[in-house]
This record gives C-alpha cells, structure tokens and sequence, in this order.
C-alpha cells in the first residue's frame, strides 16, 4: 500500500475532546451513530491536509471547541489535530516531499500537525502586546498554524500539493460538477491530452462552417435581431451587445470546454439523462482517472480520497460492486456510511467505528484485529449483509445459532429491555468458534461491549465427551493462566447428574460469567423447560399435529422439570423439536415468550411472595438452568445503558451493586 494516513489525534475539536486512532487503515470504513462526528473526523483531516481549503476555514469559531471544554474560547481552548503518514519507505519522491516532516524512519513516518491556539501578541487600545488582557478571548484573539514535523516553522504547502486530498461531500450534485467546467474532473483529463494543433484549427473551422449555415435559417436570423433590439434598448448604446446564436466556440484553444461526456455511442444520452446514483458514480471514475493521471505525470507523490455517505442514491447491488472494488485497489480512500452494504465488502481490517461517550466521541480501529488471515477470511464472509450490523451496534449478544436469534429477543423484552432502542445486536456465530468474533469485538477490534451465550453440552455426547460448553469458555479466557485452570478443574468435575455436580460446576460457570462468557447447562431448549414449559407445548402443538409428538414433547419437558434427566426421554423431545426445525419452532416460541408476564414468573420460580419486594440476580439463581440467559442480559444491560434489568447486580464476589452502576465491559 502507498502511502496513508497512519495516525491520527485530535483534541477539543467539535465531537472530540482527545481522539486517538494509532492504526489508522489504509483504506478506512468510518461508521457510527448519526451525530457521533464521522464528518467532523473527515473536517479535521482536511483541515490539516486539504489544498483547496481557504485559510478562513481554518480559523475556528466557538461551535468549533468541543462543547465540553470548560472555557471555551474565552478559556484558552487550544485545538491540536496531528496526522502521520506511512507507507512511503521505497518511494524516494515522497521522501523529499516529506522530510521535514519525518518524525521515524523504521518505518518512515511523517507527522503534520495543525494548532489552533491564543495568539502570542493580542490586540489592545495601545497596540500588540505581549501579555493577555483581563478580557475574555474571542476567535479575533487566536490564530492558527499547520507545520510539519516538529518545529512550528515547517511549512507545509508543498507538502499540500503534492499529496493530494480530494473530499467529496455527501449529497453532492455530481451532475452539476460535471456540467461546471471549472469543477469537473473530465477538465483535467481533457486539458491534459497532446491534441494535434492542426486538427483543433480544422475542426474549428468545420464548427464555423456549420453554425454559419444555421443562421442562414430566416428564423434564427429573426431572432438575432429581436434580441438585438430589446437588449440594445434595455442596456443603451455605451453598453450595446450583439447577441450571437452558436453550439460552441469557433476558436480553437476554447474547443475542449464544449466537450461533453455521453453515455452511448449514438451521443444522445448525456449526464442529466442519468439516475443521481450513475452521475455520481461517474464523477468519482472520473476523479480516480484524472489523479492517476496526475500521478503518473508525477504532478504529486500520492492521492487520499475522503467520500461522505458515499451510498447516496446508489442500488445496494452497485454499493457492494463499487465499494468492493475500491476498497480492494486504487488509492488510499476513507469512506464515513451509515450502509450496511458497504460495510458488508469492506475488508476486515478497515474499519473505524466512532463511539459517544461522556468524554466526547472515542474511537476504535480493526487495523490490528489480532487474527489470522485465514479468520480474517472468515470474519469477512460473516459480515454480509445480515450480519454487518454488529459493525454498528452499541453492544452484542454472540450466540450461537438460529435458535437463540429468536429467543434472545423475546426474553430481553419480557424483561423490559428493548435491545433496538439500546442498538444492542442478537448476532449468531453459526457455530460454536467464538474466537475470532470475540477478537472482533474487543479491545483490539471494534472495542464493542459484549457477551456470549453458548450451550453447555455438559452431558457425554456420541465420543463420551463432556463439558463442552466449559471447555470452549475457557479457551476464550484472555488470561492463558486462567484457561489452564479453568481446564484442569473441569477435567475434575464429578460424574453428570451425581449429587455433586451442581456444587462443584457452579463456580467455574459464574468465572466465566465474570469475563462475559455464559454457559447453559444443556442446550436452549431443555434450559428453557423450567421456567417456560407451558410455552414450550403450546408452540409445539401449534406447529404439529402429531399426537405422539405432542406427548413426547410434553413428557420432555416434564423430564427437565424433575430432579433426575432420564437422557433417552430428553433425545426423544430434542429429536421432535428438530423434525420441525430449531429455528421456525424458536419463532413460534418467541412469540409465547413476550406475551409472559416475566417478573411475576421468577417471583413464583423463586418463591418470592411478596410482590412488592425487588427483584434482584440473586433472584435468578433459583430458576434452574435458564438463570444463565437472564444473568447475560443483565450483563449486556449494564453495558448498553448502564442500568440492570433488576433491582441489583450481583457481582462475582457475591455481594450487590445497586441498580444504575456500570458493569466493566469485555
């Protein structure tokens, strides 16, 4: 890759009071929230690198201070945005370009730097002085100052110049652009080619000829002279004009400016006979054709090309086909969308996700996801279209199939917690690998609150395996000590179903808990069974009418409701429940689920007699092996809105954090 934009910092600037992205991609997706500052982010790069930017816009107004300085500009706020550039080590033309602004040679790194600041000397009635006056500052008491490297006295217009950044707003009027000579990219193309002198002088005189024999028409030459007339009688002999009729100049160095770009071969359809999404679409071919152009002529020694909302007015199919492709070659591109499109044939390793916080807006960066490329691979076909929503969401549920896609929901919403209004995202790994998608959304990744919920599988299977539910939380311990541990002591766990076993399992389930990961006993719909029996019959005799099905499921339910799991019994309902499918009998089992009166249901679970008495996690443990899928909701209600679904949390020291405290997140 050429050379990029490999940091960036920004502070007390609109969104941000301390922005810092250290791996900044190459090619960089830019998603969030509406109002979260993908604009501005954009705003302040161009206010260190854009050529086209006037110094007036660089001047900064008190909307420009991040709302939560304490003083704004009357408190000597101080803007500072600082921009690294990589990727120019073999290139020997940047290197000089760049060298006083290179702050690292391993590898090379530029560093551009923009401050808006109190000025040094502030007016007063006697003149400049040195010293503040006891006044508030205003904007008029601030100046600004784009240097490189690290001495203020760095210039950087050359700089500008030949590292070309070209923003295109969203909602631009790519058609307008076009029509306008003096903004269209085709200008550049079109001036920049050899034409033959001689073959301009006689195309020229071919264009004479031609527009001599239309106003040869009687009716044109009328119309002249009425033009003539009324404009000689409005504007006065001193001002006279004489109103010509033609379709394009006749002199020769003029000709390029009457070319058009047409869309057929016939020339009949023009840009305006075009759909909004082709104009635009054309115009950034054009753009993209006019700066490698410009490139190979080595008119500068690199092109960054920021687009806003580039999805405006584009088919999803041509979203995916454009974005996949630029994202993949071509120069360094900075993309900021709301499109899940896009964001669905964006690279792994490209994304930028902005975030609101208190402190103002934060970021995170998937340029160094730690993964390999094979899961980066991976990770690329799952976010599709279904499921790149986890690239925008405030927090995550990982699951781990169709089944609790369903479910998940409807419990959060028995339980008063509306996952969309929080933009908290289901997500299903299809599987029981975690790993890359925990990596994903962690620290190193997207940095995006989550939990995980997987089957405990605790039972021996066909290869008299067992715990596997255990097994796989461990592995996705962050603390190589810990996952040896957690190991061995489940290695040691007594026989399943002795007296024992609860006891001695509890512990290692409510460690995982403590890093996000919730483990099930069985699987979800033998944990259901206990608290939603009832639901679990009525939706299977909805969707079968077979009686000796019906019996089987509701002896299994009765089953998981006693002391004693008979294994053959359990089968016998699971394999009635997979004939219909897993996932249209969840669906129909989601419904039930909302329409349950969930506290009142665990105070009956939990033989809790008084109604008025809150509930708190606490609570949860007596609801057998479903208290896992509360206790995760609980969880990633405390990371999505910093409130619990009941009236306290219990931490993994057993004691209780009253309703409202934040629970760290993974």
């Amino acid at each position: 890759m050429g050379l990029h934009i490999s940091r960036i910092e920004i502070r007390n600037f609109r969104n941000f009071q301390h922005l810092v992205i250290d791996d900044f991609p190459a090619h960089a997706v830019i998603v969030g929230e509406n109002g979260v500052g993908k604009s501005n982010l954009l705003e302040a790069i161009r206010l260190v690198l854009d050529p086209s930017l006037p110094d007036a816009r660089r001047l900064l107004r008190e909307e420009d201070i991040w709302e939560g300085h304490p003083g704004g500009l009357s408190g000597r706020a101080e803007v500072t945005i600082i921009v690294d550039l990589q990727g120019y080590d073999s290139d020997d033309d940047a290197k000089g370009v760049l060298s006083t602004a290179t702050v690292d040679f391993d590898p090379y790194t530029a560093r551009l730097t923009y401050r808006f600041a109190p000025r040094t000397e502030i007016e007063t009635a006697a003149g400049p002085a040195v010293q503040v006056t006891g006044r508030p500052l205003t904007a008029q008491d601030y100046d600004f100052v784009v240097f490189a490297g690290v001495s203020e006295t760095n210039d950087v217009r050359r700089i500008r110049r030949e590292v070309a950044l070209r923003v295109l707003p969203a909602l631009r009027d790519a058609e307008a652009d076009l029509h306008n000579w003096r903004r269209s990219p085709l200008r550049d193309l079109l001036e920049r080619l050899p034409l033959d002198p001689a073959n301009l002088e006689a195309t020229a005189s071919a264009i004479a000829t031609a527009v001599d024999q239309l106003t040869k028409d009687a009716n044109v030459a009328k119309l002249e002279q009425h033009l003539a007339d009324r404009l000689q009688a409005m504007l006065g002999p001193r001002l006279a004009v004489e109103p010509t009729l033609g379709f394009a100049s006749s002199q020769p160095d003029e000709l390029i400016r009457a070319v058009r770009l047409f869309l057929d071969t016939a020339r009949r359809r023009g840009i305006s006979d075009t759909s909004l999404g082709s104009a635009n679409v054309i115009y950034l071919g054009l753009l993209l054709e006019a700066l490698s152009q410009q490139r190979r002529d080595e008119q500068f020694v690199a092109t960054l090309i920021a687009v806003e909302e580039p999805e405006a007015h584009l088919h999803v199919s041509l979203q995916r086909h454009l974005f996949g492709y630029l994202l993949r070659s071509g120069p360094a591109l900075i993309l900021t969308t709301h499109s899940p499109h896009i964001a669905a044939v964006a690279p792994v390793r490209s994304f930028i996700v902005l975030r609101a916080t208190e402190a103002g807006t934060v970021g995170a960066s998937t340029a160094s996801l730690p993964v390999t490329s094979d899961e980066a691979a991976d990770l690329e076909r799952y976010i599709d279209i279904s499921r790149s929503e986890v690239l925008f969401a405030s927090a995550v549920i990982l699951v781990e199939g169709l089944a609790e896609l369903y479910v998940l929901p409807a419990l959060a919403a028995a339980a008063g917690f509306d996952l969309d209004a929080y933009g908290t995202v289901v997500a299903s790994v299809h599987g029981t690998d975690f790993k890359p998608y925990r990596a994903l959304l962690g620290p190193r990744g997207l940095n995006t609150p989550h939990v995980i919920i997987t089957d405990g599988d605790a039972a021996p299977d066909k290869r008299n395996r067992r715990e596997a539910g255990l097994t796989r939380g461990a592995g996705l311990h962050p603390n190589p000590t810990q996952t040896a541990t957690l190991l061995t002591q489940i290695g040691q766990l007594p026989e399943y179903g002795t007296a024992t076993y609860h006891a001695s399992r509890s512990p290692l389930a409510d460690a995982l808990q403590s890093i996000g990961v919730y483990v099930g006993a069985q699987t979800l719909e033998t944990d259901l069974c206990a608290l939603f029996g009832d639901e679990i019959v009525e939706a299977f005799q909805e969707l079968s009418s077979n009686a000796n099905a019906i019996a089987e499921v509701r002896r299994g339910v009765a089953n998981e409701q006693s002391p004693t799991v008979d294994p053959d019994v359990r089968k016998d309902m699971l394999d009635r429940i997979s004939d219909l499918g897993k996932g249209r009998f969840a669906q129909r089992l989601a419904a039930h689920i909302r329409a349950v009166d969930l506290p009142a249901r665990i105070r009956t679970a939990a033989q809790i007699t008084d109604s008025g008495t809150p509930l708190d996690t606490r609570a949860l443990h007596h609801l057998g092996t479903a208290s896992y899928l509360f206790l995760a909701l609980d969880d990633i209600s405390h990371k999505a809105r910093g409130t619990s679904l009941f009236a306290a949390r219990r931490d993994t020291n057993g004691t209780s954090e009253p309703r409202g405290t934040d629970a760290a997140g993974q």
